[in-house]
């Protein structure tokens, strides 16, 4: 027969779980609105360049001196590199700023248990350092008396030598 009790967890209350919910909402928020301004950062990137390459293509399509279209197309080749090179960096822009987000979201309820635990722990390491001083003060105490208690009786005897 088994001596182990069942144990039913205390069923917490919607008002102990709102806390909790809160930060999951603001969290998907944050990674929402982050979403969001990626998407239309690439949306607008591509309806621009969509644009810009149909233009330039049926300008392409329309010379007749190869040289001139190769130089043309090498033009273009490197604006639409630098259009990509221009919206990766945004997006690389746009991620630590979400993650600084999200951390001073997540890090502000830690920041007082860490403040807290900071106290606590500078009342214990006061408390060992005074702890440390006092034994070290009778410790000092202790050996001067001893000493004393040595010497004492010398000192008698050198006196009654003299």
């Amino acid at each position: 027969m088994s001596t182990l009790s069942q144990n039913t967890p205390t069923p917490e209350t919607v008002d102990a779980r709102q806390p909790y919910l809160d930060m999951a909402l603001r969290i998907a928020t944050i990674v929402a609105e982050t979403n969001a301004r990626i998407f239309k950062l690439q949306t607008e990137a591509a309806s621009v360049a969509l644009a810009e390459n149909s233009k330039h293509l049926k300008t392409l399509l329309e010379t007749r001196n190869p040289a001139a279209a190769v130089t043309e197309w090498t033009g273009l080749y490197q604006s639409n590199v630098q259009r990509v090179l221009e919206v990766t960096r945004t997006c690389f822009e746009i991620v630590p700023q979400t993650q600084a987000k999200l951390a001073k979201l997540v890090g502000e309820p830690i920041a007082s248990y860490h403040k807290e635990t900071q106290k606590y722990l500078d009342q214990f390491t006061k408390a060992i350092a005074d702890g440390r001083d006092a034994a070290a003060a009778q410790m000092t105490d202790f050996l001067a008396k001893a000493v004393e208690s040595v010497r004492a009786p010398q000192d008698a005897n050198k006196e009654n030598v003299a």
